[in-house]
């Protein structure tokens, strides 16, 4: 991923002032007397600009502490952060991904914050109630909502426009026929030869230009699709046991693979990395190259795929088409974990306060990081990307519609690892609904075993 080479905006003296009054915060005296120093570890580069800025605030206004922010790869932040946590140390303030979120909580590495929050004068109605309820657990919250996510396609503009083809803003699928979804897919997949896959002299084993990306990734892709068709990885959160073993979840799966190996309108798992897991952003330089027409994507993605596309085409957002059930987008959101042994705990707190604040967030969103969790404050988001040329107006759409909470009960991270492998072949060649649910039936099985050897 590339490295933002844009600049934050700077949130004014006035403005914080302000808003520490609002949220009933008060900032120590300047003429504190020796430094605490804290750490806060993330694991994404583009971000961790806007937050070294809203820190920054943070600092100015806390004479007395200074944070070291540390940038560690996300493939081995999980692992370094729970070696830590075990030995007793850890940073004082951390990203907190909601797949690790209940294995977390049940190992003790994250501090409640209900008596904080109480004390703060926090006011909770001003987040999305659906991110207040994903980091809560039997009525104890582990964190300030700080952002969120939903899942939509990045569209090449310019493709759609040579092909004289407007993307749907209303358009549905269903796994018997495709419904509208397919047959645009259809018209904007072509191969070799200029011939789109509507026709029958279309070759299949010879495209230019598939017209989207489905990857075998939980967030960015099938999850998606199955809710929409009824089926959901687990019942309910902290649920103790997985529950994809259905046919909805055979056939919507099946049809994700028709899309590859059948239709052959949507980019093969062969080009998507291994098992089709875009490990490595395969997906965004499918994009960029003009490989793929539309990219299933999460909002978190818009500045590298910006920055990667340059000046080659124009990009546009389209909203998901609605299944049989209607239309969902996963939800997520991160917050920041206060670790119950840091040895400043309460100037972590202070921090935790800050970053999950009506001012930090102003800071995130406006410059263009986040969709800020506090829902007053999205329009600055979109706001900056506009002025980009990109509207993300389907992405906050998706979120005031029908969403699914990111699965949340221990085991979970281990158990979508191993879907992800399982569930291999059918993104990397032609299936038949029989091999499918075979498939399936073991990813099942695999899933929760990983589930009750973590406890839920």
């Amino acid at each position: 991923m590339n490295q933002r080479k844009w600049l934050p905006l700077v949130a004014s003296a006035g403005m914080l002032a302000g808003t520490f009054a609002a949220t009933g915060a008060i900032a120590p005296p300047a003429s504190a007397s020796s430094t605490v120093h804290l750490t806060y570890d993330l694991w994404d580069p583009h971000e961790e600009i806007g937050y070294k800025a809203s820190i920054g605030q943070f600092e100015k206004t806390h004479p007395g502490i200074q944070v070291t922010v540390n940038d560690i790869a996300y493939p081995a932040y999980q692992t370094k952060l729970q070696e830590e946590f075990s030995s007793g140390t850890g940073p004082d303030l951390f990203w907190v991904n909601t797949p690790w979120l209940s294995t977390w909580i049940k190992d003790g590495y994250l501090l409640g914050l209900n008596k904080y929050l109480k004390a703060w004068h926090v006011n909770l109605s001003m987040y999305y109630p659906s991110l207040v309820k994903l980091h809560e657990y039997k009525g104890v919250i582990y964190g300030i909502p700080k952002d969120w996510d939903t899942i939509a396609f990045f569209v090449n503009e310019t493709y759609m426009k040579a092909h004289h083809l407007t993307v749907p803003s209303k358009w549905t699928w269903n796994p018997t026929n495709g419904g509208t979804f397919l047959q645009f897919l259809k018209q904007a997949t072509t191969d070799k030869n200029g011939v789109n896959a509507t026709s029958p002299k279309f070759n299949g084993n010879n495209v230019a230009t598939y017209a989207v990306t489905v990857p075998n990734a939980a967030q960015t892709g099938w999850e998606n699709f199955w809710q929409m068709d009824g089926c959901h990885v687990i019942p309910a959160a902290w649920a103790s046991h997985v529950s994809f073993n259905s046919t909805p979840c055979y056939q919507t799966t099946y049809f994700l693979n028709q899309l590859m190996y059948k239709w052959h309108v949507a980019a093969p798992g062969t080009l998507l990395g291994s098992n089709g897991t875009v490990p490595n952003s395969q997906d965004q330089a499918l994009f960029a190259s003009g490989k793929v027409a539309m990219m299933m994507a999460g909002d978190w993605e818009t500045t590298p795929v910006a920055e990667i596309v340059g000046k080659k085409f124009k990009i546009g957002v389209v909203p998901l088409p609605a299944g049989p059930k209607g239309r969902w987008s996963v939800f997520n959101g991160l917050i920041d974990g206060v670790n119950p042994h840091s040895k400043n705990l309460k100037q972590a707190l202070e921090l935790e306060r800050w970053l999950g604040s009506p001012a930090s967030q102003k800071i995130m969103g406006a410059g263009g990081y986040i969709w800020p969790a506090v829902k007053s404050l999205d329009p600055l988001f979109a706001q900056y990307w506009a002025k980009k040329g990109i509207n993300m107006a389907p992405f906050l759409e998706e979120a005031h519609g029908n969403v699914v909470n990111w699965p949340n009960t221990p085991g979970m991270n281990q158990a979508l690892t191993d879907m992800g492998t399982t569930m291999g072949p059918i993104w990397l060649g032609s299936e038949s609904l029989s091999s499918v649910t075979s498939v399936l039936q073991r990813s099942y099985a695999l899933a929760n075993h990983d589930l009750q050897a973590a406890g839920a």
